[in-house]
Formats: C-alpha cells, structure tokens, sequence
C-alpha cells in the first residue's frame, strides 16, 4: 500500500502568506499555506476552524505575532507570546497527533528605507528578542517544538539584513531561501 503523503499546514499573517511555496517542492508532503496578510493572533484563532482544522495535518509550522507587535496596542512581549502558545494549544486540543513548531518572531530592520518609513520604525529587535525568549520558555513548558527563525535572518548590526527585506518587515526571495531552508531541516529530524 502507498504511504499516505503528509500534510504540512503553514499557519500565520503574512510573513507566512507571501512564502514561495515552491522553494518546499522537494519535501515530500502536502503543503497548505494558511496565512493570511495583516492578521493578528486573535485573527488567527477565529479562523482555525476552517484553515487549520479540515486538514488534518501532520504538521503545523506556526508563525505568528507580527501584526500585534506593530499595533500601537502592542501588549508587551509576555501577553504577546502567552497569546501565541493559548493559539497552539488549542490546536492541540482539537489535534492532539499534530506535531506543532512554533516560529520565532522575525527580526525587524528598523531604520527608515530611502523615503519610505520603516513599518517598524520605533519598535526594536531587542524587544522582538524578548519576545522570543517568552516563547522559547512556554514552547519548554507546553512541550511545543520552538523554532528560531530570529538569528538565521539578523545581520551583524542587530537588524533584519537590509538585503533581506523591502519595507522593514516584510522578506524577499532571498530571505524566504533562509526561512526555507530551516523548514527542509525540521522535516529532516
């Protein structure tokens, strides 16, 4: 009998909503991009009932986080990561087969670009780290699979590579050939 194919869920804002998704063509697995440009954790928490849960996936590889840390609400890095893990666990509730990983936050550049401001022009890498070590900590304490995405994209200037990004934020192809590989090295383990 034929192996089933797995199915691999990527779940998250746009970050994951703009990843190439023929840079995974030789995973052997059934990607489904569930991302959804601009959402914010709770955004992601109401539509898991119809992107994440149908398919039951094998695997989910989570990215999350951008929007709320972009927000002017910006609850601080402990709520924003608390708010990450409660998402994950109630994936586990209703998937309790599904191995999860969790995506760091990724790095900002956080200087303006040529006449454009940064989207993240007043927020910091520091912060984002900070926010990676609550979630690093609850994935510990929850049993989650954390993933750092943060340090593969960071340049020596504590910044999100310029080459890596248009508007501070958001990656190019480049970039997404790092996120990529880091994901063909997870499916390797």
């Amino acid at each position: 009998m034929e192996e089933k194919k797995r199915t691999i869920v990527m779940f998250g804002d746009s970050l994951t909503d703009y990843f190439p998704m023929e840079k995974l063509k030789d995973i052997d697995a059934q990607f489904i991009n569930s991302g959804v440009a601009g959402d914010t954790i709770a955004e992601m928490g109401a539509r898991l009932a119809y992107d994440v849960f149908p398919y039951k996936p094998d695997i989910i590889i989570m990215q999350g986080g951008a929007n709320d840390f972009l927000m002017s609400l910006y609850p601080g890095a402990r709520v924003l990561a608390e708010r990450l893990i409660r998402l994950a666990r109630r994936i586990r509730q209703q998937l309790p087969d599904t191995k999860i990983y969790i995506e760091s936050m990724y790095p900002a550049y956080t200087k303006r670009i040529g006449l454009m401001p940064s989207w993240a022009e007043g927020k910091s890498n520091e912060e984002i780290q900070k926010i990676n070590t609550e979630i690093q900590r609850l994935c510990k304490e929850d049993n989650f699979e954390y993933v750092d995405v943060f340090d593969k994209l960071i340049g020596e200037d504590g910044q999100l590579s310029r080459e890596y990004t248009v508007d501070g934020i958001h990656l190019q192809e480049n970039a997404y050939d790092v996120v990529a590989a880091i994901i063909y090295h997870l499916m390797e383990g």
